[in-house]
C-alpha cells in the first residue's frame, strides 16, 4: 500500500475509532444515573475528565511523534485506548469509572497527535484540506453509526450492563485501526536522538490549573472561603507555570507554550477560534442530548434517529470543505460559525415555547444547518490555524490546537452538564447553556474576521 494511502487510512480509522466514542458517551449518562446510582458530580466528572487528559496528552504526544516517528505513538496511543474503555465499561465503582476515561482520553491524546502529525506531513495545500476533510468525514460517520448502535443497545438492555456496552462499542474500531497500522503504516526513522523534551512540569501544572477551575463548575455550591482558596490557589500555580516555562525555554529546551508558536499571531489567532468553537459545539451537544434523553424522556434510538440527518449533513459537506475553500476563502468560516450561533440561540428559545414533539422537529431542522457549517468550518479552522507553524514543528503545532480545543471542551462540558442538571434538568436550564454556549460561538466568528486569521494561508 503506498505510504500516503496508508498514513490517511491510519488517520481516517483512528478519527472513527476515538469520535465514535465522543458520539455515545452523552447517551450514558441517564442510563448511568439510572443503572449504578451515580450522582450528578460523577457524571459532571465522566463526561469532563477524557477531555482535560486528552488535551493534556496532545502536546507529549505530538513532540514525541516529531522525534520518534508517528506509528509507536499511534499504535501506544490505540491500546491506551483499549484499557481506559474496558477498566470503564468493566470497573464496579465511580473511581474506576472515572480513573478509566482518564486513561482512555490520555490515550486519545496520544493518538491525536499522531493523527494531525500524519497529515500535516504527508500533505500539503489542497491536498491537506482534503485530508482533514476525510478525518472531518470519518467524524460524521462516528456520528451517524454510534448513536443508532448506543440507542439499540439502550432499548434492548437493562440499564446496568447497556452503559458499559455503550462505552465498548469503539473496541471493533480500534482493533481494526491497529491491524492498518501494524501492516500498513511503516515505521518511521527516529527523527533525533537524545532526551525528548515532554515539559512534564509545565503540563502538569496546567492540568492542574484546569482541574482547580473545574472543582466550581461541577459543585457551584462550594463555601465562599473554599472557592476563594481554589482562585488563590490557581493564581500560584499560573505564576509557577509562567516561571518555569521561561527556565525551561533558558535551559534550551522546549517549553510547553512553545515561544516560537506563541510568536505567531495568525497560529495564535486560529487557537482562539478553534477553542471557542469547539467548546461551545462539543458543550450544546451534551447538554442536548443529555436533556431530550433525561427530560423528554425519548428513546435513545428514536434521538439516534433524529441525528442522523444532521450527522448526514456534516459527512456530505466535509466532502467539498476543500472546493468551497477554495472559492469563497476565509470568510465561509465566518459565516458558518455565525450560523451556529443562530442555531443554538434557535434551540433554547424553543425549548422554552414548544411542546416536545414540534421541539424535536426544530432539532432536527437546527441540526442539519449545524452539520453544513460545522462540515464545512472545521476543516478549514484546522488548516488556518496550522498554516503558520514554523518548519519542523508540525506535531507540536497540531497538538497544542487540540490541547485549547481539549480544555474548552473539559470546562464547557462541565458548566453545560452543572448548569442542566442543577435541581433537575428543565427547559430554563436548557436555555440557559445554550445561550451561553451561542455566545462563546459568535466571539469565535467576530474572531475569524482577524486579519491574521484571514491571510493564515
Amino acid at each position: 500500500m503506498e505510504h500516503r494511502k496508508a498514513a490517511l487510512l491510519s488517520c481516517v480509522g483512528a478519527g472513527f475509532a476515538t469520535l465514535l466514542d465522543a458520539a455515545v458517551i452523552a447517551y450514558t449518562a441517564p442510563a448511568l444515573v439510572s443503572g449504578s446510582g451515580a450522582s450528578a458530580a460523577t457524571v459532571q466528572w465522566f463526561l469532563a475528565v477524557y477531555s482535560l487528559t486528552f488535551g493534556l496528552g496532545l502536546v507529549p504526544g505530538g513532540r514525541i511523534g516529531d522525534v520518534l516517528g508517528r506509528r509507536r505513538p499511534l499504535l501506544l496511543g490505540l491500546a491506551l485506548i483499549l484499557v481506559g474503555a474496558s477498566t470503564s465499561a468493566l470497573g464496579p465503582v465511580a473511581v474506576t469509572l472515572i480513573a478509566g476515561r482518564l486513561v482512555q482520553g490520555l490515550g486519545a491524546g496520544l493518538v491525536s497527535a499522531q493523527v494531525l502529525g500524519l497529515i500535516q506531513d504527508h500533505f500539503h495545500g489542497t491536498e491537506r484540506i482534503r485530508a482533514f476533510g476525510a478525518y472531518t468525514a470519518a467524524g460524521a460517520a462516528a456520528g451517524m453509526a454510534g448513536p443508532l448502535l448506543a440507542g439499540a443497545v439502550l432499548l434492548l438492555a437493562a440499564p446496568d450492563p447497556a452503559w458499559r456496552i455503550v462505552l465498548l462499542l469503539p473496541v471493533p474500531a480500534i482493533f481494526a485501526t491497529i491491524w492498518i497500522v501494524w501492516r500498513h503504516l511503516p515505521a518511521d526513522p527516529v527523527r533525533a536522538r537524545g532526551p525528548i523534551a515532554l515539559d512534564l512540569p509545565g503540563i502538569a501544572l496546567l492540568g492542574g490549573i484546569v482541574v482547580l477551575i473545574t472543582l466550581p463548575v461541577i459543585d457551584p455550591g462550594l463555601p465562599v472561603a473554599l472557592t476563594a482558596g481554589i482562585f488563590a490557589i490557581v493564581v500560584v500555580l499560573a505564576i509557577a507555570l509562567i516561571l518555569w516555562e521561561r527556565r525551561y525555554g533558558r535551559r534550551g529546551r522546549l517549553p510547553l507554550f512553545a515561544p516560537a508558536l506563541m510568536r505567531e499571531r495568525g497560529f495564535l489567532a486560529g487557537n482562539a477560534v478553534a477553542m471557542l468553537w469547539f467548546g461551545s459545539l462539543l458543550g450544546s451537544s451534551t447538554v442536548l442530548t443529555i436533556y431530550v434523553l433525561q427530560h423528554l424522556g425519548t428513546p435513545a434510538l428514536l434521538l439516534a434517529a433524529l441525528m442522523l440527518p444532521g450527522a448526514a449533513a456534516r459527512l456530505v459537506a466535509a466532502r467539498f470543505s476543500a472546493r468551497a475553500f477554495a472559492r469563497w476563502g476565509a470568510p465561509l468560516v465566518t459565516g458558518g460559525v455565525g450560523a451556529e450561533s443562530v442555531g443554538m440561540l434557535l434551540l433554547a428559545g424553543g425549548a422554552l415555547v414548544l411542546d416536545p414533539a414540534p421541539l424535536l422537529v426544530l432539532i432536527v431542522v437546527v441540526q442539519v444547518g449545524l452539520g453544513i457549517c460545522s462540515g464545512v468550518s472545521e476543516p478549514m479552522i484546522r488548516v488556518l490555524a496550522l498554516a503558520r507553524a514554523p518548519q519542523g514543528m508540525a506535531g507540536v503545532a497540531a497538538s497544542f490546537l487540540q490541547l485549547t480545543q481539549r480544555l474548552a471542551a473539559t470546562l464547557a462540558v462541565a458548566l453545560g452538564t452543572g448548569i442542566l442538571l442543577a435541581g433537575g434538568t428543565s427547559a430554563a436550564s436548557l436555555a440557559t447553556a445554550l445561550i451561553i454556549f451561542a455566545g462563546c460561538a459568535l466571539v469565535a466568528a467576530l474572531a475569524t474576521r482577524q486579519r491574521e486569521f484571514r491571510t493564515a494561508v
